[in-house]
């Protein structure tokens, strides 16, 4: 009922073997390189980020040393164009202000 398989059978087998093995080798590589590429944008975006900050940092400090203050102002808004203006930094520019007198 059932033979030895010859030689030819013996070989095809092994090759189809084999190219299913590296066609799994080459989808593997290519799925490690596309997260090592992500993950490789994700650092250099977060170290950008980073960056921002830094530069930041040293401008506020400076706006600190020269006497500037982080305050919350009240807005009112103007009667004439109903636009929000901080109180005390005058009119908004439209005529008839309330706030430019």
């Amino acid at each position: 009922m059932f033979s030895m398989p010859g030689l030819p059978k013996i070989l095809v087998l092994i090759i189809i073997i084999v190219v299913i093995w590296q066609a799994f080798k080459i989808i593997g590589r290519v799925q490690k390189a596309r997260i090592e590429e992500a993950q490789a944008r994700a650092r250099e975006a977060q170290a950008q980020a980073r960056g921002q900050r830094q530069t930041a940092r040293p401008q506020g400090a400076a706006n600190r040393a020269a006497g500037a203050r982080n305050t919350v102002s009240e807005t009112l808004e103007c009667r004439v164009c109903g636009a929000y203006v901080a109180r005390g930094m005058g009119a908004c520019g439209k005529p008839g202000c309330p706030f430019g007198a």
